[in-house]
């Protein structure tokens, strides 16, 4: 059986999965334009920082796909 998760995350009570295991769902950063992982488990109205800039961000649905906004 193979492993789902990373086994270092899982050292400090993370449940991380590995690379390739989970579909990527990301989104650019409207500030600084990084891509940003947002995970399976994002939904309109979650917030967040970016990890490059620290811009406040908000998950907005946009069709079909999850995108970022800036905090007003």
């Amino acid at each position: 059986m193979a492993k789902k998760y990373d086994p270092l995350w899982e050292i400090v009570g993370e449940k991380v999965p590995l690379q390739g295991v989970e579909p990527d769902v990301d989104a650019l950063c409207p500030n600084c334009h990084v891509r940003l992982h947002l995970g399976l488990e994002a939904r309109p109205g979650d917030t967040m920082d970016c990890g490059l800039c620290g811009a406040a961000l908000t998950v907005i649905a946009e069709g079909d796909r999850l995108d970022l906004e800036l905090e007003d």
